[in-house]
């Protein structure tokens, strides 16, 4: 598989109340993404990051082209894993994915980025070069619980993520013995809203007028460890 989308993204906090009777609203008007159970379905991303952490940077500067690089996951049995570079370009997000084995995951999360090119993808070639170039390594892994709304009309869904939690030692995403320290984000969830051409007028009606367009990531919260100034929570 290899698949490139185009979108734009926004991002928001909600709170617990705010997540509950949006939902309920939700639930009315848009169809539930087919991944999704009675309490959303659970995702593990594993995050790399160059030896001068370029991309935690890149982000926390604002800088209007930048990436990402991740591994992801839906279950520890997953035998294919999501292999993807986010691309932020001005105001668009470009996801490139590649599925890959567990065991290449698993090998390039030891380093072994040869890996990579055994698939002859053109996405993991560009990786490889990278990864090789930069000496990528992983840098954390991050966990949540994500209910999933959507709608053909401009390709439109929208997501609330819950009970964000990482851990930055240890990286065998497909361990049964794998612990997580919760994120703190004052009980609040993320609301993102994806879409390609625009946001439909009656799901932006929905929201609350403490929804405020933020830039958030996933990423740069679970690595605050890092930030040596507040500017750098964003």
């Amino acid at each position: 598989m290899n698949n490139k989308i185009v979108r734009s993204e926004l991002k928001y906090f909600i709170s617990k109340q705010e997540s509950i009777i949006l939902e309920k609203k939700l639930n009315c008007i848009l169809e539930k993404d087919y991944h999704v159970k009675d309490d959303g379905y659970f995702i593990r991303s594993i995050y790399f990051d160059s030896h001068e952490d370029e991309c935690l940077y890149d982000k926390q500067m604002g800088r209007l082209d930048r990436k990402k690089y991740r591994l992801r996951i839906y279950s520890l049995s997953d035998d294919n894993v999501k292999f993807e570079i986010k691309n932020k370009v001005n105001n668009q997000i470009l996801k490139e994915t590649a599925v890959i084995s567990s065991e290449s995951a698993k090998k390039i999360i030891n380093g072994n980025f040869e890996e990579l090119l055994k698939y002859k993808n053109p996405i993991l070639n560009r990786a490889y070069v990278e990864f090789s170039t930069k000496h990528y390594t992983p840098k954390v892994v991050v966990d949540y619980k994500r209910v999933a709304f959507k709608h053909m009309l401009s390709n439109f869904r929208i997501t609330i993520d819950k009970n964000l939690s990482s851990n930055c030692t240890n990286f065998d995403i497909f361990s049964t013995n794998f612990s997580t320290l919760p994120v703190q984000l004052d009980g609040r969830y993320i609301l993102e809203i994806k879409y390609d051409r625009f946001f439909p007028k009656f799901i932006r009606g929905l929201l609350t007028s403490s929804c405020q367009n933020l830039a958030i990531s996933k990423y740069t919260l679970t690595r605050r460890f890092l930030k040596t100034m507040s500017w750098q929570d964003n």
